[in-house]
This record gives C-alpha cells, sequence and structure tokens, in this order.
C-alpha cells in the first residue's frame, strides 16, 4: 500500500510555525502547566529561577570595557528598555528619581498567551532585578499591573532603596 502526501504539506507550505513562536509557545505552556500542578506561588518560583539566570546572562551583555554596568539611574533605565525591546517589549520610562524607576509596558514579549500565565510576569520581575542590582547593589521589583494578568498594560516598578514594604522582590548585587 502506498501512501502519498499532498506536496504542500510535506514541505510545510501550510503550516506557519516559526522558531521564535515554537519556543514561546513551549515557555507559555510550561508555565501554565506548572501554574495548574503547582499553583501560581510556586510556578512563579522556578520562573523567577530561570528569570535570575537569564537576568545574568542578558546583564553580561551590557557590561562595558571594565566588565561594570552603568550606575546611572537613566543608563540602567535604557538597558531596560533596550533588552525588551530586542525581545518584542515595548517598555518606557513613566517616572524616574534617584531612588524609583517606573516603566509602562504596552507590548509582551509573550504577546497574548501571556493572558492568564502571571508566573511568567517573575522573567521581567527576576531580568530587571538581577540586572539592576548588580548595576546598584539593590533592587526591588514590584509589577503592580500586568497585561498577564488582565490589565491593558504593565507597570514595573523597581526601586533602588531598601524600604519596609513587602510589595515586589529583593535582589543584592
Amino acid at each position: 500500500m502506498s501512501h502519498s502526501l499532498d506536496q504542500s504539506v510535506a514541505t510545510g507550505a501550510a503550516c506557519d510555525l516559526k522558531r521564535e513562536d515554537f519556543f514561546c509557545d513551549t515557555l507559555v505552556n510550561l508555565a501554565g502547566t506548572l501554574e495548574n500542578y503547582l499553583g501560581i506561588e510556586d510556578a512563579s518560583t522556578f520562573i523567577a529561577r530561570v528569570g535570575g539566570d537569564m537576568g545574568d546572562a542578558i546583564g553580561a551583555r551590557y557590561v562595558d570595557s571594565d566588565g561594570a554596568l552603568p550606575q546611572e539611574i537613566e543608563a540602567i533605565g535604557a538597558i531596560l528598555i533596550d533588552l525588551k525591546a530586542r525581545i518584542g517589549g515595548r517598555f518606557r520610562i513613566e517616572a524616574i528619581s534617584p531612588t524609583e524607576l517606573v516603566l509602562i509596558n504596552t507590548a509582551c514579549p509573550f504577546a497574548d498567551r501571556v493572558v492568564g500565565h502571571p508566573s511568567l510576569c517573575m522573567m521581567t520581575t527576576s531580568v530587571f532585578g538581577r540586572i539592576v542590582s548588580d548595576a546598584t547593589g539593590y533592587a526591588r521589583v514590584h509589577i503592580d499591573e500586568a497585561i498577564a494578568t488582565g490589565h491593558g498594560r504593565c507597570r514595573v516598578v523597581v526601586s533602588l532603596r531598601r524600604e519596609t514594604s513587602d510589595d515586589g522582590h529583593e535582589f543584592f548585587g
């Protein structure tokens, strides 16, 4: 018995799967599985660990010739915006001061796939936290609005001074 396969199916002409979509879908599905089996908090812990490692690796791409990240908050903000733009985010600075950086995002790198998967926000939290704390010695990152939780945007507050607030996650350089 001979099986003939339509040539367009055999060559994938009808399939619009791209490498980027495949890896994004893989991570989103992994996060969803962790959330379903472990709960949001434990899934977030796993995602945070990966995000921390990613933050170290990404931060290393932004060091100067002496191997250091800039310490000026404006330069750090520019790094965070640049790295997110490179992966499909649309961040901008809403407010900046010597003790705080507030960023707004209107496009998640995970696109609409992120909706309903708030554990993925730990990627941003951990990447930002690692980079900022490596540059300044300390960071507390809090996402008070997120596309993943149904907001129309993300609002990320990065504090550079240790405070007594329980909001957010602390990082030490």
